[in-house]
């Protein structure tokens, strides 16, 4: 068989490692380029069969390394990805033969994109090109929207004209009524995006990988993905050390059961619904494998048309991991296999960390309070003032999970109508409060809600980084414009405030 070579080029290194993760299933020869000027001396040296790049349409040069293409290298195909609506440079992109799709694109749409700009290609490559023809075989080599055909399991994109084809907003949330059945509660940007994505990701059977530090809900988050399962579906849960030690693994004294069998045994119990392993990177070598030939049947019998649609309905589960651990570490370890990494790490999500959300410490920490106050009977209708100080100075290395105990047993140790700072801070850090005591004694008393300058400085600026991520559509290289400070301070802040919920997000 023969494999074409495709050449991405991509600015953002998260980006181009996520579109090269999301090609390498097709079995082709992959090389990466930051920049145009490192694509261009690539192409110098070897030619290749399709060029995917990530463009900014604002950019007056957006188009020239697609010129570039057409100049030299008239047989490859081009399909740019721009991360917003821009109908002029996309129907001048599309007049020079490129295919245009929005960035990020959904995954099952980028490879077909990919594998049908290929074949036309492919099919209108000459053994020679006469100079006199070379503008015919440009608009030849690459699709476009008007006769680009998606695969069955692909929507077809609508026109340019409606400028939806490069919208990349996320989802509408879910109704308020079912976020409060799970603790997916809050305000902050970075829960809003990831429970629209989440949604959006319900109603599919795309294996998705769940990442994020331990208590931060990614429990939660599978769940929500398995609210789109239609009907009375079985929802399976397991720790995947728990699937080790289960077949046998553990115990070298032991028989060792049939690896082969007891995954089965597991997913014959989800069958029609969703599989959910915790912590995937402590499965056993064995079971690794196992999961890894379970993923590439269930893509193999999706690409044949055999699944007919969705592969619940054909006596198969959907397959939901999550992990707290860096898989890309473990990797390089040598303790987690790298094709398989490759395979569950293209459809992701991240949960962020609490103490990257703000207000919803106690937006969160009234959701508890009500609902254990109804648990055990007790009268407590809320939190005092210095208990809410307590709570937002915080740090929360346990996450949504640790607010939940703390809450739970303030509330059991509660006798009064309201939790206050005396309930809270012998659980939360019995040291710190003797301390805190001493050294405030000599201090004058100050109005309550004063908090360190560091700290009350940072939320105006969060707010200011979020609204303006928001006005340009979560584009970074405009936002750093606006707020006059370079892409890699912008994204420090986003890293530090939780903000980098969009990567790596992928839809298949």
């Amino acid at each position: 068989m023969y494999k074409s070579r495709i050449l991405i080029v991509c600015p953002d290194s998260s980006g181009l490692a996520l579109l090269t993760s999301m090609l390498k299933s097709l079995g082709h020869v992959i090389d990466e380029a930051p920049n145009d000027r490192a694509a261009v001396r690539l192409l110098e040296r070897e030619s290749v069969d399709l060029v995917l790049a990530s463009v900014d349409p604002a950019d007056s040069d957006c188009l020239e390394l697609l010129n570039y293409v057409r100049r030299k290298h008239g047989h490859a195909a081009v399909v740019l990805m721009f991360p917003r609506i821009h109908p002029d440079r996309a129907k001048e992109a599309m007049r020079l033969g490129a295919a245009v799709l929005r960035y990020p694109a959904p995954a099952a749409e980028l490879r077909a994109a990919v594998q049908q700009a290929l074949e036309k290609a492919n099919a209108s490559k000459p053994a020679a090109v006469p100079v006199a023809s070379e503008a015919t075989n440009r608009t030849a080599s690459a699709p476009t929207f008007s006769d680009w055909t998606p695969s069955p399991a692909v929507a077809e994109p609508p026109p340019i004209a409606t400028q939806e084809v490069l919208t990349s907003q996320a989802p509408a949330l879910p109704p308020t009524d079912l976020v409060r059945e799970s603790n997916l509660i809050g305000v902050d940007p970075g829960l809003r995006q990831i429970l629209g994505l989440a949604t959006a990701l319900a109603g599919s059977s795309a294996t998705v990988l769940i990442q994020g530090e331990p208590g931060t809900g990614k429990s939660e988050l599978a769940r929500w993905l398995h609210r789109g399962t239609p009907g009375d579906r079985p929802f399976v849960a397991i720790h995947a050390a728990e699937l080790s030690e289960a077949a046998g693994l553990d115990d070298p004294t032991s028989t060792r059961r049939d690896l082969g069998a007891e995954w089965a045994s597991k997913l014959s119990r989800a069958v029609g619904g969703t599989l959910y392993i915790a912590e995937v990177g402590a499965l056993d070598p064995g079971l690794q494998l196992q999961l890894l030939r379970e993923i590439q049947l269930q893509d193999m019998e999706a690409a044949s048309g055999r699944s007919g649609g969705d592969r619940r309905n054909q006596g198969q589960a959907r397959l939901v991991l999550s992990t707290s651990e860096d898989l890309a570490g473990l990797v390089d370890q040598g303790r987690f296999r790298q094709d398989l990494f490759h395979r569950i790490s293209s459809v992701s999500l991240t949960a962020p960390p609490l103490r990257h959300r703000g207000e919803d410490v106690e937006l969160l920490a009234e959701h508890f309070r009500a609902r254990f106050a109804r648990q055990f009977d007790r009268q407590v209708v809320g939190f005092s003032r210095d208990a809410i100080e307590v709570l937002r100075r915080h740090d929360w290395p346990g996450n949504v999970r640790e607010l939940q105990g703390v809450v739970q047993r303030a509330v059991v140790l509660c006798h009064g109508t309201r939790i206050t700072a005396t309930h809270l801070g012998p659980i939360l850090n019995p040291h710190r409060g003797a301390r805190a005591a001493r050294a405030n004694a000599s201090r004058p008393h100050l109005p309550m809600g004063i908090r360190p300058l560091k700290e009350a400085l940072e939320e105006p600026e969060k707010q200011i980084i979020i609204q303006a991520l928001q006005a340009l559509n979560w584009n970074r290289q405009e936002t750093a414009r606006m707020l006059d400070i370079n892409r890699t301070t912008l994204y420090k802040k986003m890293k530090k405030y939780g903000l980098l919920v969009d990567e790596p997000m992928w839809v298949d």
